[in-house]
């Protein structure tokens, strides 16, 4: 017969001071922790770039949208997944162009515009 689950007095008590103390410590958000969500005009000024990977056997099609002026702005959002991969690279080169303001994909983020430094 299996025993039950037993935890150590120190770490239950541990454990029930951490859950009281957490009314204190946790605080409400402002509004203006929600100012990304609102302010999004600079989404129409991105460049849409596809991504795949290979993810517990299937490919992920992500698409990153990334700020011209700014590529350090972005977000990424996974679209959908499959398990063939010229079929997920198909479905991504779509979403792509359907997710682009620019569908010819003239708007171009390089590496350049980073300024990483080599230090």
């Amino acid at each position: 017969m299996k025993t039950l689950f037993t935890m150590d007095k120190a770490a239950y008590a541990n454990m029930l001071a951490g859950l009281n103390s957490q009314h204190f410590t946790e605080r409400k958000g402002n509004l203006t922790d929600f100012r990304l969500y609102y302010d999004d005009l600079w989404l129409s000024d991105t460049a849409v770039i596809e991504n795949l990977r290979l993810y517990r056997g299937e490919w992920e099609v992500e698409l990153i949208f990334a700020h011209t002026a700014n590529p350090l702005k972005f977000i990424k959002r996974r679209i959908t997944s499959n398990s063939c991969p010229k079929r997920a690279a198909q479905q991504a080169h779509y979403m792509r162009r359907l997710a682009a303001k620019d569908q010819r994909g003239t708007l171009t983020v390089s590496a350049n515009q980073l300024n990483a430094c080599l230090n």
